[in-house]
């Protein structure tokens, strides 16, 4: 099929401005009062660590030493800096200098949050390299290369195949003939509201449908990166499902939503994949996406809460974590990850601090209170299945691992190693002063399993440091991200038989369910243990997840119980208020503005 061409204004000042580059950068005798060239382009990419800025049209650019950057909202300039450049901003304007350095960045107004860009993995979210990539829509397919100015129209249900090799982007139909090849990046839309479908990829869904548009562009010389643009609100129509269940019923639904959507922007505002050119990943890197279909209660949930956010009363965006089940506490953010600069426990949170979320069995009105600091009171707690809570009816809400201390130090031994190599700050040996520091684990890990203690609980009673004793030394194991992938109750690691995890709903007398086996990961910090010479150690816990923030199984019986999602989320995100998402990127002037 034969490209259907044509040169617009745009392209029109395209070639004129590479003109004047080609211009001043090959006369040398060019006076030195050298114009600069301004563009208004979308913005890419961003890499701050590279002092760049890859504009659609332009490509990457480097930043001069002295840039600056200013906002202009109704009539007023406010003073910003590179965090306030927003990877998919089109009201940026960037002025340049003849060496193709920004020189100054001009932010037209307030940055509107209108759509989300989505990093789109392999199958079992394994990376975001696909070896390629096959598109498909029952409307058609658009293909443009922007910067050729080439535009390839697909039938309906022609499945595409975009391949990479010495960085160039093939464009292939079914039959194996090439359509097309470039080295830009190609931009992938159909008509109204139909879908492009992913055929290389699957979920548990099975082949994935997506809404929005679609970019492929040419990474490591043969791999391609596939991003999805596609409008916030309808990214939430295909998290929410992949998140929470339709049975969680409406009210739980819509509190999931505005967790969801108030996380997404912590993801854009922070940056935190702006250089690759994308917002979120489609994984529990950031949140699941379009992994389970969309239906219609999920997505009324999104309509019914459409751009609602949580910010906290001191002005800022609620870090808007959830998780599946509390076994009767909540967690502090600050004692479960570090910082940004890496230090822990990090500064606390005013919505995101630990609570009980157990009735107390004397009055329950109230809610039980017991001493986490305490280690019987705690062991007592998790070995009573009795309780009532926001989460009782979660088959999470209390679970029981048995493993003998050959077990135990078989799975210590195969993960110790890998989570000093991965957090070497955390995992530590103690040396001869008694002091615990940072250095590399034997080979034979623990060697022989001699005892375990905890070392420091969080507030909410999750383990923050636990410390165990080998015949190679003794070792503290902080944060619990490290001590739920150090003891893993999988037959892979034990070395032993099936491990089974106990499990059992509030106001039981018996475990019930035995159908959870080897399971991946310790469910949470919040547990205790008995170690026993013939026996070895049984763990008694309580809760799946890190504990901190909205806890989907409560918000579910929360909901089913009459609450609205606004209750529902001010139990979980204290102190915090519903907005709209347009006050994001609103100016914040620092000192006066002229």
């Amino acid at each position: 099929m034969a490209a259907k061409r044509f040169v617009s204004m745009l392209s029109i000042a395209f070639i004129v401005s590479a003109l004047f580059f080609s211009f001043f950068s090959s006369n040398s005798t060019v006076s030195a009062a050298k114009p600069q060239l301004n563009f208004t382009e979308k913005i890419m990419a961003k890499d701050a660590s590279a002092s760049t800025l890859e504009l659609e049209y332009q490509g990457t650019l480097k930043l001069a030493e002295d840039y600056t950057i200013q906002q202009w909202v109704d009539g007023k300039q406010y003073p910003k800096t590179l965090q306030d450049v927003r990877v998919g901003a089109e009201n940026v304007t960037v002025k340049v200098n003849p060496n193709r350095e920004i020189t100054k960045i001009v932010i037209n107004g307030v940055t509107p949050i209108d759509n989300m860009r989505v990093g789109i993995m392999t199958t079992g979210f394994g990376t975001m390299e696909h070896d390629q990539i096959k598109l498909s829509s029952p409307a058609g397919l658009t293909i443009v290369d922007k910067l050729a100015n080439v535009t390839y129209e697909e039938p309906a249900n022609e499945v595409i195949t975009f391949k990479s090799a010495d960085g160039t982007v093939s464009v292939v139909k079914a039959d194996g003939s090439e359509i097309y090849s470039t080295k830009n990046r190609v931009y992938v839309s159909t008509k109204d509201s139909s879908k492009i479908k992913v055929a290389n990829i699957s979920r548990a869904q099975g082949v994935p449908e997506y809404r929005g548009t679609f970019e492929v562009t040419s990474v490591m010389g043969n791999k391609l990166h596939l991003i999805n643009d596609v409008d916030l609100e309808e990214y939430l129509y295909q998290v929410v499902p992949s998140e929470m269940p339709s049975s969680f019923g409406l009210n739980a639904l819509k509190a999931q939503a505005v967790a969801a959507r108030t996380y997404a922007l912590g993801d854009y505002l922070g940056d935190r994949f702006a250089k690759d050119g994308y917002f979120v990943l489609d994984s529990v890197m950031s949140q699941v996406y379009n992994n389970s279909a969309e239906n219609a209660l999920t997505t009324q949930a999104v309509q019914e809460t459409a751009g609602k956010i949580m910010f906290g009363t001191d002005g800022s965006l609620v870090d808007a974590r959830y998780y599946s089940t509390s076994g009767g506490f909540g967690a502090s953010r600050h004692q479960v990850w570090s910082d940004g600069d890496g230090s822990f426990p990090g500064q606390p949170a005013a919505y995101l601090l630990a609570k009980s979320y157990t009735f107390d069995p004397t009055d329950s009105s109230k809610m039980l209170q017991i001493d986490v600091h305490n280690e019987e009171q705690v062991l007592n707690f998790y070995k009573n299945l009795s309780y009532r809570g926001y989460d009782d009816t979660s088959l999470y809400f209390r679970w029981k691992i048995g493993l003998t201390k050959q077990e135990l130090a078989n799975t210590i031994n195969k993960n110790i190693g890998s989570r000093y190599s991965a957090d070497p700050k955390f995992v530590l040996t103690q040396n001869e002063a008694g002091e615990f520091v940072s250095k590399p684990i034997p080979a034979e890990g623990i060697g022989e399993f001699k005892n375990m203690y905890v070392a420091k609980r969080g507030d909410g009673g999750n383990i923050m440091e636990l410390v165990i004793e080998g015949s190679t030394g003794t070792y503290k194991i902080v944060k619990e991200y490290n001590i739920r992938f150090t003891i893993r109750p999988q037959a892979t690691f034990t070395g032993g038989p099936n491990v089974i995890v106990y499990r059992a709903k509030g106001g039981s007398t018996n475990y019930t369910d035995t159908s959870l086996v080897n399971y991946s990961i310790l469910p949470s910090a919040f547990f205790s243990f008995e170690i026993n010479d013939q026996t070895g150690v049984t763990f008694y816990g309580g809760g799946n997840g890190h504990g901190v923030g909205m806890s989907q199984y409560g918000a579910s019986q929360l909901g089913l119980a009459g609450w609205t999602f606004e209750q529902i989320l001010t139990s979980y995100y204290s102190n915090m208020n519903l907005v709209d998402v347009s006050v994001v990127g609103a100016p914040e002037p620092k000192g006066n503005s002229k």
